[in-house]
């Protein structure tokens, strides 16, 4: 019995994982299965949509930064050669693998300039284990690009 039972969690676990085969290799989902790389768009092209309008529903492709160390509850993808943007996910429902970096990321959802304020600042360098005087030395708010509740993303 404890067989069937082990051999039945096991079967479970490989169904259920989340990756795909591509005709460039493998590639994870996250979040939205239902995603596809149909309409992506280049940071560059974003930050250029993002100076006509608001917000922006759309897809995105970056190189991964940063991934937050403690759960992978946030990223930090590239835009251009001196723009990042940040990524977080819709209501907590997924997490990037800890090891991330460096990977392409296609992520989904509604990208705007936003705020970010000395408390997420101070937050985020927790999350990187950071000295306690690089976190006392955060004392405004920083302007950035993101994504706060992406619903998607396409690890590469």
């Amino acid at each position: 019995m404890k067989r069937i039972v082990l051999l039945s969690v096991v079967l479970f676990a490989i169904s259920c994982t989340n990756s795909q085969k591509t005709e460039e290799g493998v590639s994870q989902k996250y979040g939205d299965q239902n995603i596809t790389e149909e309409g992506v768009i280049t940071g560059e092209e974003l930050m250029a949509l993002l100076e006509k309008k608001d917000s922006a529903q759309v897809k995105v492709a970056g190189k991964i930064n940063a991934v937050c160390q403690k759960k992978g509850c946030w990223m930090y993808i590239d835009l251009d050669e001196s723009n990042e943007m940040l990524v977080r996910f819709m209501d907590y429902g997924f997490f990037m693998p800890l090891d991330a970096s460096g990977s392409t990321a296609i992520v989904e959802g509604i990208a705007k300039v936003d705020t970010l304020s000395v408390a997420w600042l101070k937050h985020q360098l927790e999350d990187a284990n950071s000295s306690q005087e690089e976190i006392d030395a955060v004392t405004e708010p920083e302007i950035s690009y993101s994504i706060e509740e992406a619903t998607g993303v396409i690890l590469k």
